[in-house]
């Protein structure tokens, strides 16, 4: 296991490349999951830009990171839109492919008024999978971070194989939407999952048995969060437990995304992975006080008085 050695900026470079899935989410409220044949009234209801690595992005964007996305965008108006909220953001698009004549990836996205938790209905076309001859080697190879999601694994790969190349840390945000977690696995070096992914994954009964067998993939850091129950990390010793903090939960949309925006953050900033993962444990947190992935993005300072750091 190599230790986690961030580079200094290159020029020309951008700090963070991202390379995924970006979604426009379509944000149902509703009093309570609804049950078999039964009808119910919205309590509210939003369509907002979406996805893993897109919203990451535009979280470091207005922290004041330089960051660009490569992802494919259908040219309907939510994806136009979504292209045009993350370049808003802050976030360099020119090398974000536009599929003519195709829809963008959406989601449908139930939201328990009572706890917050979420249920993602999904479609993707399957021509907005982006090709590996799309990734740009050269921004890549300039970037101090790579975050990807693996949702097209060979893309994927050709990205963390370019930064490996460089010496560009791989940080991944992989779910149950990846179709092959094991193509991207070994090329991994921040592994940050929901404790649902690392469960299934690994048939762990404990999170910390997850932890263990992640690790065999060869990453340095290794984190599982556990919603109400915190985060677990590791990075080369014993793993350590982050609590969770109290908030007003509205909606736990998009905390996985802050939790891997507030890690970048602090890996950028040069902390330790664990004082990393306190910012990424307290951004998750926050998140969850509004409504949708774009739209509870917290402010920095907040991230990090709440952090301690």
């Amino acid at each position: 296991m190599a230790p986690l050695v961030v580079p200094p900026g290159r020029p020309g470079g951008v700090a963070v490349v991202g390379v995924g899935q970006n979604t426009t989410d379509h944000l149902c409220v509703v009093e309570r999951f609804p049950r078999t044949d039964e009808k119910q009234r919205l309590a509210a209801y939003a369509v907002q830009p979406g996805g893993q690595v897109a919203t990451a992005l535009a979280a470091l964007a207005r922290w004041g990171v330089a960051t660009a996305y490569v992802g494919t965008f259908g040219d309907d108006a939510g994806g136009l839109e979504g292209r045009e909220a993350l370049r808003a953001d802050g976030v360099d698009v020119s090398r974000a492919p536009v599929r003519r004549g195709v829809p963008n990836q959406l989601s449908v996205v139930l939201v328990d008024a009572r706890s917050g938790e979420r249920t993602v209905l999904w479609d993707r076309a399957p021509a907005l999978a982006l090709d590996p001859a799309e990734v740009p080697a050269d921004l890549v190879s300039a970037a101090r971070v790579l975050l990807i999601d693996g949702v097209d694994p060979a893309a994927a790969r050709a990205a963390a194989a370019a930064a490996r190349a460089a010496g560009v840390p791989v940080v991944a945000d992989v779910d149950r939407s990846c179709p092959d977690p094991g193509a991207v696995l070994p090329l991994i070096d921040v592994l940050l999952v929901s404790w649902e992914f690392a469960r299934g994954w690994t048939h762990a009964a404990r999170p910390e048995d997850a932890l263990a067998a992640l690790a065999e993939g060869g990453a340095s850091v290794i984190g599982v969060t556990l919603g109400a129950g915190g985060a677990l990390v590791a990075a080369g010793g014993p793993p350590v437990r982050l609590p969770a903090h109290a908030v007003a939960v509205v909606d736990t949309t998009g905390a996985g995304d802050l939790f891997h925006a507030g890690f970048v953050w602090g890996m950028l900033a040069g902390r330790d992975p664990v004082a990393a993962a306190r910012l990424a444990n307290a951004a998750a947190a926050l998140q969850c006080r509004a409504l949708g992935g774009r739209g509870a993005i917290p402010p920095l300072a907040d991230v990090r008085a709440l952090a301690g750091l």
